[in-house]
């Protein structure tokens, strides 16, 4: 890969963005990245695009915002929302690694600060592991954040005390029973972490994560963007207007406090990336690749990571949502790519998600299908409803449910196309059949 392929193929993908994004093909409906912006009201776009092999494109678009506003660069910073718990998650698994935690012990033998109670009182049995992947049963939380001389400190962000404004965290499901997102996981991971090294959080991810991975325009810092103004994005509400104050101040730092640039975001998932193959002199094979697979069966979140591991698509990383802010970081490991971007709107997403998908587009891996005659017959998607797909001439009929048959465009991936639906198909091994509809997955076992 040169840097050829790099610049000449993303400044122009984004000239045609796809708007209609649930398929994963590139529909008729595409727009340019700053209309899209426009459309939604969003002042700026930082993204960057990284290889393995250690090249780099990045570019910014659009404005910082404010009374002061200049052109969004790559090196300008924004809030990295909850892709700070991607990060929070690494250090972590750094502590494990080094035998000061371990995933799978109560939490009580390391938070001496703090202690966590369910509604009765109750000390529940939670662990290290649980937090990291949402498991553990805490309140559901999304934190706001504050102005800068309102901030209360984490502890009374745990105990729902002084200034703030959530409520405090306790255990209210079954540790371990199920997939609950909320931020107040990291806020007791946060804690935690304080407790078992005495070392300031915002130090302490410096030392196992920023500095290591040579994140040099990231910071938990909440003093971060007022010592560097004229180089952050100012936040702003949907409809384009501006936070006051420009950002809010985070003292949920593991959960929502990170800035940083889309550049120094790809390199934390490329070196998650070489440490699944291991090649990382930061974190061993089997933590890593820890991080990336699903804590629950059938789920899509690992240890601090968004997972997709679907026929034809693995990738993982973050998304974040805050105040102000939205941006997406993910690596496609088997084409040794990530790719991230960030915004200074709350509006953002739909522009971020026509940047992922073009990304799927170009990085997902492709999966070979089973040879066409072996894949004729009957699938039972349910009871009631049943799909016929025979081979004629070398081409694929497919027939669902009382439907006219349809011949099957094949795809060089891998995946069948419907030619009038918004539907993929795919044949896995074990006879079955996978139907994909408007980014939603079902499979059909043949009989």
């Amino acid at each position: 890969m040169d840097d050829v392929d790099f610049s000449y193929g993303w400044a122009p993908l984004l000239g045609h963005l796809d708007r209609q994004v649930s398929s994963g093909l590139l529909s008729p409906d595409t727009a340019a990245l700053t209309d899209l912006m426009s459309s939604y009201q969003v002042p700026g776009v930082s993204i960057a695009v990284g290889h393995l092999d250690g090249q780099v494109w990045a570019a910014g678009y659009g404005v910082t915002g404010g009374a002061t506003s200049t052109p969004v660069t790559a090196g300008t910073a924004f809030a990295a929302c909850s892709i700070s718990k991607h990060v929070a998650a690494f250090g972590a698994l750094r502590l494990v690694q080094d035998g000061v935690l371990a995933l799978d012990t109560d939490i009580r033998a390391y938070l001496t600060s703090w202690r966590l109670f369910d509604r009765a009182g109750r000390q529940p049995a939670v662990t290290v592991r649980q937090l990291l992947a949402h498991t553990a049963g805490l309140s559901d939380t999304w934190y706001r954040g504050y102005a800068a001389d309102r901030a209360p400190s984490l502890l009374q962000v745990l105990d729902g005390s002084g200034p703030t404004i959530t409520a405090p965290v306790r255990s209210t499901l079954l540790p371990g029973s199920r997939f609950r997102y909320s931020g107040s996981h990291y806020c007791v991971l946060q804690q935690l972490l304080v407790d078992v090294t005495g070392t300031a959080f915002e130090d302490l991810m410096r030392t196992l994560v920023l500095d290591p991975v040579a994140m040099a325009d990231s910071s938990f810092d909440q003093r971060f963007p007022h010592q560097r103004p004229d180089l952050v994005a100012r936040g702003h509400h949907g409809g384009g207007t501006a936070v006051p104050g420009g950002w809010r101040t985070q003292p949920e730092l593991a959960a929502a406090g990170l800035w940083s640039t889309p550049t120094d975001l790809l390199r934390l998932d490329l070196e998650i990336a070489r440490a699944v193959s291991g090649d990382s002199r930061l974190l061993d094979r089997d933590l890593a690749t820890e991080m990336c697979k699903p804590q629950i069966p059938g789920g899509a979140y690992g240890l601090g990571t968004e997972v997709e591991d679907r026929a034809g698509c693995r990738r993982f990383g973050h998304t974040g949502l805050n105040v102000g802010y939205t941006c997406f970081s993910y690596v496609w490991p088997d084409s040794g790519i990530a790719v991230a971007a960030m915004t200074n709107s709350e509006d953002g997403w739909e522009t971020l998600v026509s940047i992922r998908a073009a990304a799927d587009r170009r990085y997902a891996t492709g999966v070979t299908t089973a040879p066409p005659g072996d894949v004729s017959g009957r699938y039972v998607l349910r009871d009631d409803y049943p799909i016929d797909v025979a081979v004629s001439d070398g081409h694929l009929t497919f027939s669902a449910a009382g439907q006219q048959p349809v011949v099957l465009r094949a795809e060089p991936d891998g995946r069948y196309l419907h030619p009038g639906l918004d539907l993929a198909i795919r044949f896995l091994p074990a006879d079955v059949l996978e139907l994909r509809q408007e980014g939603m997955t079902q499979t059909a076992k043949r009989s």
